[in-house]
């Protein structure tokens, strides 16, 4: 019988929260992935968010394993050459690794999404730091020490592999949306569209989603974590307010700020929009008046109204990718690469470049960046990227020679064109 092994998230009276890797036909918790989680917790302070993103890398280490139906002591008592070989053990676990196990239900490898190089990178990482703890406090008395040096040349080698495994400027150019996809976006949720590809009850608080995302930037845990009271529909604004291990957060993966707290100013329009799905949507939901959170989950006949989910999120996106091939890759993060597009062609059309500086710290602040930061810098790559096109179609070299060469065979009286100065 193949086993099958699963993350748990547990929350204790204090709100603190905490996940383990269990198999799931007994419930029992794996003791070697369990033990290095609590010692790695304790010792470096991890949050929740971090150590859930270091347990969903040691199940898939587990699960390759079971699958090969091998266990850590095999994989470090192998010769590197059954390591590192093309077919080898930890090829085959990269390539495991590679692609997303977020849906439950997938029916081909075609459908699955790779990772990115920066997430894949992460998980190596943290499957090596796994495997050296387990030698190092484990398996010492049991094999032989050379192994140790073994194993590190092995992962070492596999690792540039990853492709600069942590640059991720050229895939962050791709992250924000083309100006025809936020129309295609729009469109499609839309409460009255045509091709809206969600339920009749679940159409505007879906469509309020994507606006706030698209005029605000937020992120999607801030998003889930706005309750009712963040919201100041007098003076127009929104507040991103820190709430860690809040003990009145119902939801056992609990949606996080990560960024500076502050006060985001919003349009008439999206003001009336929130207003108008809290008291004529929201309120309709029985189980709306248990807790303060903005969105909730919705029913034809009103019996819901639980905080909205991360995976009831996701699942939006998710559908939003079903049903459009010119969005076939979007996630909600996509949204706040674009407001920073955005942001950045909008500075550039409407300032003096002495204005820039202000315009940063005005970024900064509505991304709930440090004043100083460069954070943008990753946000910005599609801007800097579509505004080098445009100063290459005007300083290429070539052009300007063939050009210039063109004038002057047509008159002697030809001067210099090129502004490199052939």
């Amino acid at each position: 019988m193949t086993l099958k092994y699963r993350i748990k998230r547990l929350k204790n009276k204090d709100g603190i929260r905490s996940c383990i890797i269990i198999n799931e036909s007994n419930g029992l918790p794996l003791v070697y992935p369990n033990l290095y989680m609590s010692v790695i917790s304790r010792t470096n302070s991890y949050s929740f968010s971090t150590m859930e993103a270091i347990a969903n890398a040691l199940l898939l280490f587990e699960r390759y394993n079971a699958d090969m139906n091998v266990g850590v002591f095999d994989m470090v008592n192998s010769d590197i050459e059954k390591l590192v070989s093309n077919k080898g053990y930890l090829f085959g676990l990269m390539n495991a690794l590679s692609y997303r196990n977020d849906l439950e239900n997938v029916t081909s490898i075609l459908k699955k999404q790779h990772v990115s190089k920066r997430t894949l990178y992460f998980k190596i990482m943290t499957i090596e730091n796994y495997v050296k703890w387990f030698f190092d406090n484990i398996a010492i008395n049991n094999i032989d020490s050379s192994r140790y040096e073994t194993i590190s040349r092995a992962f070492d080698f596999i690792k540039p592999r990853i492709e600069n495994g942590k640059n991720y400027n050229i895939e962050s150019e791709s992250k924000s949306l083309t100006n025809e996809q936020v129309t295609t976006l729009t469109d499609m949720v839309s409460v009255k569209s045509k091709i809206n590809p969600f339920s009749a009850h679940v159409r505007f608080r879906n469509n309020l989603i994507i606006e706030i995302l698209l005029e605000t930037g937020i992120r999607g845990g801030e998003l889930l974590n706005i309750k009712l009271v963040d919201f100041d529909y007098v003076h127009k604004s929104l507040c991103i307010v820190r709430r860690p291990d809040d003990q009145n957060e119902p939801r056992l993966r609990q949606p996080l700020v990560k960024t500076l707290e502050r006060k985001i100013p919003l349009s008439i329009e999206l003001t009336e929009l929130i207003q108008n799905y809290i008291s004529d949507f929201r309120s309709k939901q029985c189980h709306a008046g248990e807790h303060d959170y903005l969105l909730v989950t919705h029913s034809s006949k009103g019996q819901l109204g639980h905080a909205l989910t991360i995976s009831g999120y996701q699942k939006i996106f998710e559908q939003i990718r079903k049903n459009s091939n010119v969005l076939s890759d979007i996630v909600g993060h996509s949204l706040r690469h674009t407001w920073n597009v955005k942001f950045s062609e909008m500075m550039l059309m409407n300032s003096n470049s002495q204005d820039y500086i202000t315009y940063e710290k005005v970024r900064n602040y509505l991304m709930g960046w440090k004043k100083n930061s460069t954070t943008s810098d990753i946000y910005n790559q599609a801007f800097i990227a579509q505004e080098s096109r445009k100063i290459m179609a005007v300083i290429n070299p070539l052009k300007n020679i063939v050009e210039d060469k063109s004038n002057v065979s047509n008159s002697k009286k030809a001067t210099r064109k090129s502004i490199f100065g052939f």
